[in-house]
């Protein structure tokens, strides 16, 4: 049996390639970059490069389909954004892939949408202003609690992601995005109070609108430390926030993996809706460590219909990203909080690694590579070359 795994630069795209090969399937990877960390993992049996899905999405789609023809997959496992083309064109494919139709990934990537149905369906969001038309913006900088966040409507990570602190900051932050993105007022980005509080994430796996797995973690550290992917987490359990990630994704007939990211308000104790991540996501390991094997229950699902749930897991297991712990270090030693962070951060033992595996060491090596390739390209640090906030 034979799988396709999709931007294979990414730590979770390693985290698939290895899960899926450990249980003796043939992985192919593929990226539109290289070098690409999963290319050179020993669970890739063979790679292959695409154009670019965000400069030339058909000729992304007809570089698939002659992939999978040529190497006779049966699964087509799209990892990061790339995963929003394939649903547009998902019907193209005579193999099995399992992600939602693309209305439904729209629904669950646009915030306005988002925010609206947490509403109405009783899951707590933070209090959000939409504009519509630029002039509306000073009218409503003089109602807005700071500290507050703009946010993109459809974003991810921190990319375009603004924390200001006063009416002023909020109009000329607000343009600043506007234009940096050049996005059309249906575009323009949300206005949201600032939840102060732990950041966590519920991952889930749904076949045709129902659960078949489910995974919580909390995230202890993360990059940008202002918001980003985490690079330090544990897996934990919290009823609440499994129930409103549960009631979202049944709400939007779900099929595949997806994860709901919240904030636990520190004032209230209650979670609040962050986004919905219509993906894998960034610490797909975490899950895995600690018993929930999301690639391999995503593939078994494809290729028979269904699969056995998943409900339980270890709580307590931590994992860190290392490359982008050491990023997040710098800047957390500048807090006031550095000395318990960087006490914590020296506790190498007794946690996984995202990035660093004795078993499959080559992909360690060119990831902590990249970093330095861009910085000789671009003259900055960067972990991507497309990487932007």
């Amino acid at each position: 049996m034979s799988v396709i795994v999709t931007h294979a630069r990414l730590r979770c795209s390693l985290a698939a390639v290895q899960s899926l090969g450990k249980h003796d399937l043939r992985v192919i990877t593929a990226d539109s970059i290289y070098p690409s960390t999963s290319f050179f993992s020993s669970y890739s049996s063979s790679y292959f490069l695409y154009p670019s899905f965000k400069i030339y999405p058909e000729k992304f789609i007809t570089s698939i389909k002659y992939y999978v023809q040529k190497y006779n997959i049966k699964v087509l496992m799209p990892i990061y954004e790339e995963t929003y083309v394939i649903s547009k064109y998902k019907k193209m494919f005579d193999i099995v892939v399992p992600i939602p139709d693309y209305e439904k990934i729209f629904k669950a990537n646009n915030k306005r949408y988002l925010m609206g149905l947490a509403k109405e369906i009783g899951v707590k969001t933070p209090q959000t202003w939409t504009i519509n038309d630029i002039d509306e913006l000073k009218q409503i900088a003089k109602i807005v609690e700071f500290p507050a966040v703009i946010k993109l409507v459809e974003g991810v990570g921190s990319k375009g992601l603004r924390y200001v602190y006063s009416e002023d900051e909020l109009i000329s932050e607000y343009k600043e995005v506007v234009q940096k993105f050049n996005l059309k007022p249906f575009e323009y980005p949300l206005i949201q109070e600032y939840i102060p509080g732990d950041g966590y994430g519920v991952s889930m796996l749904f076949n045709q609108g129902d659960p078949r797995a489910i995974f919580t973690h909390k995230r202890i550290r993360e990059y940008p430390i202002t918001g980003g992917p985490s690079t330090s987490r544990i897996s934990v359990r919290h009823p609440k926030m499994e129930k409103y990630a549960t009631k979202l994704l049944e709400e939007l007939e779900w099929h595949g993996v997806a994860m709901v990211e919240f904030k636990l308000d520190n004032r209230t104790k209650e979670p609040v809706l962050m986004e919905i991540n219509p993906r894998f996501w960034g610490s797909l390991y975490q899950a895995i460590c600690a018993g929930v094997d999301f690639p391999y229950l995503l593939y078994t699902m494809a290729m028979e219909g269904d699969v056995q749930p998943v409900l339980t897991y270890k709580t307590g297991v931590r994992t860190r990203w290392m490359l982008g712990d050491l990023r997040a270090l710098v800047d957390y030693l500048r807090t006031d909080k550095r000395m318990e962070i960087l006490k914590d951060f020296l506790k190498f033992n007794g946690q996984y690694y995202d990035d660093v595996s004795f078993d499959d060491p080559i992909p360690t090596l060119v990831e902590f590579m990249l970093p330095i390739m861009n910085f000789i390209k671009t003259g900055k640090l960067k972990f991507s070359p497309e990487e932007e906030r």
